[in-house]
């Protein structure tokens, strides 16, 4: 009977939890954080990651893994890749028009790649604000591609607008390199649980070079994520891996601290980028001036 119980409080905890994302939705309390993506070659912050986060009237956070799952199960996730999009827009404009080299990655669900909508929500909201098609990233799990027809129309689509477009979470789940080989991608981001077994004995750390290897091969940027020792960073520097993010070098960021991140960076590594010649380490050309 106990567990009895225990199942039917659990359900209508989660039924709660759906009437209350519905309202928060409605009432706009989901907001984004920004969590810095850093050109490891240079230092310098190339832009950041769109988290979505969401804190209730009393001041209490709901756990993205528990809510995004929920939007996705009831059919709410659309109306939550809209407000992340319509704040990216709002809150990085000023920071995107100013710097051509920046972009900003956001997260879409499954359903947003097989439907297509996000593509036309992006657009919708990007409609004279100044910020380039170049300058909004995507961001699919493997689980956007299980439909990989559809899948691979929606990110052809997405690249002819101008949008770069990276699997994340890769390795986690049932990626091949022929399936990858399929997939119109730009860059790979490596899950932190393959950065986590850097110089472990951990049986997933062989996985790891290998993922690299894979991405080398077809020609896409790496970006790892979960960064947080200096000797991770020292072997992604070993392996040429171009992108970094985790809380080595910042934890996801309100708006403004990220703008303050991104222009300390600028101003402390920005020359060192300008020393560079490797075209391949901006995946953004900078507009002529």
């Amino acid at each position: 009977a106990a567990g009895a119980g225990l199942v039917i409080w659990l359900s209508r905890r989660r039924l709660s939890l759906r009437g209350e994302l519905a309202t928060a939705i409605r009432r706009r309390e989901l907001y984004l954080h920004y969590q810095p993506i850093i050109e490891l070659d240079t230092g310098i912050c190339v832009g950041a990651e769109a988290l979505v986060r969401w804190q209730r009237p009393d001041g209490t956070q709901v756990r993205p893994d528990l809510f995004i799952p929920l939007a996705e199960e009831t059919g709410m996730i659309a109306a939550v890749t809209d407000l992340v999009i319509e704040n990216v827009v709002r809150d990085m404009r000023d920071l995107l028009v100013g710097d051509r080299s920046a972009h900003i990655a956001i997260n879409l669900a499954a359903e947003d790649i097989s439907s297509g909508r996000a593509l036309q929500m992006i657009s919708k909201h990007m409609a004279g604000s100044g910020i380039l098609p170049q300058q909004i990233w995507m961001e699919a799990t493997e689980r956007g591609f299980l439909d990989l027809d559809r899948a691979r129309t929606m990110l052809a689509q997405a690249r002819r607008a101008g949008h770069s477009v990276a699997i994340d979470d890769f390795g986690v789940g049932f990626s091949s390199l022929q399936y990858l080989e399929q997939l119109p991608l730009d860059a790979l981001k490596i899950d932190k649980s393959f950065i986590d077994a850097i110089g472990t004995e951990s049986a997933t750390s062989p996985v790891t070079p290998h993922i690299i290897d894979m991405a080398k091969e077809l020609g896409l940027w790496v970006v790892a994520e979960g960064v947080e020792t200096e000797a991770q960073l020292a072997y992604l520097h070993s392996r040429h891996v171009e992108f970094g993010q985790g809380w080595l070098f910042s934890r996801p960021l309100p708006r403004d601290e990220f703008v303050a991140f991104h222009h300390k960076r600028q101003q402390r590594y920005g020359a060192a980028r300008e020393d560079m010649q490797n075209p391949r380490s901006v995946p953004i050309e900078r507009e002529a001036v």
